[in-house]
Order: C-alpha cells, then sequence, then structure tokens
C-alpha cells in the first residue's frame, strides 16, 4: 500500500523572545517562507543582524510553490542555498508537456551552454525541482537559523511600530503562550504571502489583488505519467465543431489542469476552477470527477479516482484543499511609508500556471541582497559598489528601493505576464480566446525557436520583455493566420444530417466573416497582453 501524503510534527526552535527583544536588529522580516527564510540567510552572510517572525514554525502545508524553476534553482546556487534542496525526495523537472483532447506537444528546458553546478559537486543540464513545499521551507529555515547573525522567534506580528515621525522602526510581536513584544529593527521586510495583514497599511488603497480562479489540489499516488519528469499542462477537450460558450464568472467552471511528480510515490493534481467562488464542499468531489475525469489522458484516471474517493472517505490526509489564484501587480515602494516595504507575494502576485512565483521570490532575494546587505558577497551574489547603505538614512534606502522595482522587472514581468496571458489562453472562455488557444498549441507543435523562446521565458533562464512581445504577437498572428487555413468542421445545420462531418478548410465565401473575426481576435490579443504590460510598467 502507497504511503499516505506526507506530514509531519517537525518544528524548527525558537529563539527566547524575551533575549530576542532586548536586542536592536538592521533588519526585521515578517514571514519565514520561501523570500523571508532565504532573504534572512543571505542578508545574514552579508554581514547584517536579522530578526526573522514567524507565526507558526511547523511545517507547512500548501498546495502550491512546489515546482521551482531552471531559474530559481539558478537563484539559489547564487546565494549558495542549493544543498537545501537535497533531503527532500525533490525531482528533477525537464520542462512541460501540454496536452489538449488526444493531442500532446513536449516543451522541454532550452539546451544552455553553460551546465548547472549543484552544491553536491554534480554538473548536469538546465532542469527545475518539485517537492512538496513544507519540506523545502524546513530546510530553508534551518539554513537561516544556522547562522548566528539571525534570531528565529516563533510569533504573531500584530502590528508595525512607528516612531514619533510615523517612520517604522520595528514590530509588535507575540510569542506562543506568552505577552506582546517590542522588537526593534532599522528596516522591515513584510513577507508575510498572499493573505497579507499589513500590505493595505503599506500599499494605496487601490493597490489589491485580482481573483479570477481557485487552484484545486489533490494528491495521487504512485501516478502513472505519460511524461516523467515533466509539468503536464491538461487543457480539455479540443473540438473545433464545438467553441468554448462565455463564461459566467459567478458559475464555476473547469480551468487547465496542472500534474506534476512531487515526491517519488507522490504526484501533484491542481485544477483550475474559473468562477469567483468554487462549489460548495460537499459537491465539490462530484465536479472535478464530472469535469476533470473526461480530460486527462487515461494514464493518470486510476489514481485520480482513487484519490476522488480517499477525499470522500473522512480522511482529513486526503482532504480536497483549495487556493484562490491571485494578480498583484508589484508597486513602488519608499514613497509613501518609510521604514518597512513589502516583499514575496504580499507585494506580487501572478497565476500559478507557470510554476514561476518561487523564482520570483529567489531573483529579488539576490537583488534585495546585493543592493541591502552588509558588504560582504554571499556566494556569487556581490555587495554593491557603492558601499553598504545606512538603513536608517531612508533617503539612501529610498535610492535603492527604486532600483531593486526596477531591477526586477526582467524576470519579474516576464514570468508575471506570461502566466496571465498563458492562463487567459489555456483557460479560454470565449470564441476569440479558444482561437487563440489553438493558436497557441499549434505555434508549440512547430517546434524550434517557437518553443525554445516561449519556455526560456517560463523557465526565467532568458528573461527578456520584448521577447515576450514578440513571441505573445506572433502567436496572435499565426492564430489568425489559422482562422483562414485551419480545416475545421462546418456546424450540423450547414451539412447533410445522412452524411458525417468532415473537416475542411473555410471556402472563400467565408473569408468576410472571418475577417472581421480576426480583428477580434486581434483585439482580444491586445486586451490579454497590454494591460497587464501596462501595469507590469508602472512607475
Amino acid at each position: 500500500m502507497s504511503p499516505a501524503p506526507h506530514t509531519t510534527t517537525e518544528k524548527i526552535p525558537s529563539a527566547d523572545p524575551t533575549v530576542a527583544a532586548s536586542k536592536d536588529y538592521d533588519v526585521a522580516i515578517i514571514g519565514s517562507g520561501i523570500l523571508g527564510s532565504a532573504l534572512a540567510y543571505s542578508l545574514a552572510a552579508s554581514g547584517r543582524s536579522i530578526l526573522l517572525l514567524e507565526r507558526d514554525l511547523s511545517e507547512p502545508d500548501r498546495i502550491v510553490g512546489e515546482l521551482l524553476q531552471p531559474g530559481g534553482c539558478l537563484a539559489l546556487q547564487k546565494i549558495g542555498i542549493d544543498d537545501c534542496l537535497e533531503g527532500i525526495d525533490a525531482t528533477a523537472c525537464e520542462g512541460y508537456e501540454v496536452f489538449w483532447g488526444d493531442k500532446s506537444v513536449r516543451i522541454p528546458y532550452p539546451e544552455e551552454s553553460k551546465t548547472m553546478i549543484w552544491s553536491d559537486g554534480t554538473e548536469r543540464k538546465q532542469e527545475g525541482r518539485s517537492f512538496h513545499h513544507g519540506r523545502f521551507i524546513q530546510n530553508l529555515r534551518k539554513k537561516a537559523a544556522g547562522r548566528e547573525e539571525v534570531t528565529l522567534v516563533e510569533a504573531t506580528v500584530n502590528d508595525l511600530l512607528e516612531d514619533e515621525n510615523g517612520q517604522i522602526v520595528g514590530v509588535k510581536a507575540t510569542p506562543r503562550d506568552s505577552t506582546p513584544f517590542d522588537f526593534k529593527a532599522s528596516l522591515t521586510i513584510v513577507a508575510d504571502g498572499c493573505m497579507s495583514k499589513f500590505r493595505r497599511q503599506l500599499l494605496p488603497s487601490h493597490v489589491s489583488p485580482i481573483t479570477r480562479s481557485h487552484f484545486v489540489g489533490l494528491v495521487l499516488e504512485d501516478a502513472d505519467l505519460p511524461s516523467p519528469h515533466h509539468g503536464h499542462v491538461i487543457l480539455g477537450k479540443a473540438d473545433p465543431a464545438n467553441p468554448t460558450p462565455p463564461s459566467n464568472l459567478d458559475t464555476p467552471s473547469l480551468g487547465p489542469v496542472l500534474v506534476y511528480q512531487l515526491a517519488t510515490h507522490e504526484t501533484r493534481m491542481l485544477v483550475d476552477v474559473r468562477g469567483h467562488k468554487l462549489p460548495p464542499a460537499s459537491k465539490l468531489s462530484t465536479f472535478l470527477r464530472t469535469h476533470v475525469t473526461p480530460v486527462l489522458p487515461p494514464t493518470i484516471v486510476p489514481s485520480f479516482e482513487t484519490a476522488l474517493q480517499k477525499s470522500e472517505s473522512g480522511d482529513k490526509s486526503y482532504r480536497l484543499r483549495s487556493m484562490p489564484n491571485s494578480y498583484l501587480a508589484s508597486y513602488p515602494q519608499g514613497r509613501e511609508h518609510k521604514g518597512a516595504i513589502l516583499a514575496g507575494d504580499s507585494m506580487n502576485m501572478r497565476h500559478p500556471l507557470t510554476g514561476g512565483g518561487m523564482t520570483v521570490a529567489l531573483n529579488d532575494v539576490v537583488i534585495l541582497t546585493e543592493l541591502f546587505g552588509g558588504g560582504k558577497a554571499v556566494k556569487d551574489a556581490q555587495p554593491d559598489k557603492r558601499g553598504v547603505v545606512d538603513l536608517k538614512n531612508w533617503d539612501q534606502v529610498g535610492e535603492r528601493l527604486e532600483e531593486w522595482h526596477w531591477k526586477r522587472k526582467s524576470v519579474a514581468s516576464c514570468v508575471n505576464i506570461l502566466s496571465m496571458a498563458l492562463y487567459s489562453l489555456f483557460g479560454a472562455d470565449d470564441e476569440n480566446l479558444e482561437v487563440l488557444k489553438t493558436g497557441c498549441f499549434k505555434y508549440f507543435e512547430m517546434g524550434g525557436d517557437c518553443i525554445d523562446g516561449p519556455v526560456s521565458l517560463l523557465s526565467a533562464l532568458r528573461p527578456n520583455p520584448a521577447l515576450l512581445f514578440y513571441h505573445f504577437f506572433r502567436v496572435a498572428f499565426y492564430s489568425i493566420f489559422l482562422l483562414f487555413t485551419l480545416p475545421r468542421f462546418p456546424s450540423s445545420r450547414n451539412s447533410s444530417s445522412s452524411q458525417p462531418l468532415k473537416a475542411r478548410k473555410p471556402p472563400i465565401s467565408d473569408y468576410p466573416a472571418l475577417t472581421v473575426q480576426s480583428f477580434k481576435v486581434f483585439w482580444t490579443a491586445c486586451v490579454v497582453f497590454l494591460p497587464v504590460l501596462w501595469k507590469e510598467g508602472q512607475m
């Protein structure tokens, strides 16, 4: 019998809060997730004193943050902590395979001129890693806590402390079974995740997340994957005779399905459910069985059905869990508030379809370490040539925050725009998006640069906004070309009922209507891409 999904009661030890509160720190970090823990380690290694605060130091149990792109692995290597991927039964990821009905196209990561050199000394081609989120987090926390410059405290942060001038000078936090303490720091970094408690306090009211769908997550045991060591993106049935009906966000409907291996015996499935609300919990498994089973590759169906049956048994280890998929563009910081900034998902989110969140966070860690570090190199992350910034001098801090806002754009904006654009296409909910989805799939089928370019962006190996713009609109124009040339089934009302429908190229008589539709398709492409591009480029 296969093991139950991984759970553990292991807890990282907390420092004594009384002793911790008796000292002042260079940086206080709220939240010891991906960004918080990695940044605590790297800033400490650069020479800064760090207070790292976390509400619960038990192993987290989340359904995302489990696939790290090659660009994220390179960021880990750059600050010398890629050994945090060891000992957690992580699985190599070599790219993706996209399934659409009975067709599929493999999208491997591009071959690079240099190999990735891991902490154990091995050299391998560019690849990502997938793993249990909580195991990776615990390794990062241990890594951070192992630095003498880091004080890790289990406490719930209640408020940000302000001085008489309104500048934030630390936090008020309550350790478990204790009274609140004041912790002082020159700079406070809020990295408390997508449901940030302090976002409204540090960002303007008009800057808020937009939620279009939810992920429902379950674990498949010993799944027979069609493409081992690849992420599986399953788009549903390809049926040109029945275009996707317009979506109603008040009614749940099926979006893309993601499948990737977590560990030797466990595979994650994430089902995107479009709409503002999920089906009721009592009907969720029925919804999944009805809508997901028909679109899955046949080899996955048995393990999927078993997972649903176990979720219906009442065993909490196999419960169906969900989370919202939100988009939040980054906003320049340091102008309205002094002494504190947001980082990670509290500041910037994207649809997790492309698995780019951790890569963005770890790239931010590298940049922040170089800009705000204590003057020492952290492996390949070099200190700023202008010298160590005085964290109490907000003019200096504000200047470097502006630099961070723009330096991170090459990676963050590419990942963010690509994730939102691909989700709009892969989760097509109207006729024009369906045309773009067809064009995107056919574009990948051409191979060569039509795969290497987009996947080099997705993997964050060669992030370049201009390259993203080029490939997206190349897909748009190719989609329009296919409108006029791709064989399709005529509608049943125009076909003889006694003859089976056959796919054929559109006749010239259809060209006027197709010309009108081509303008609609191009307009739809602009509506998908340009607003996100505008938000990502805001000053």
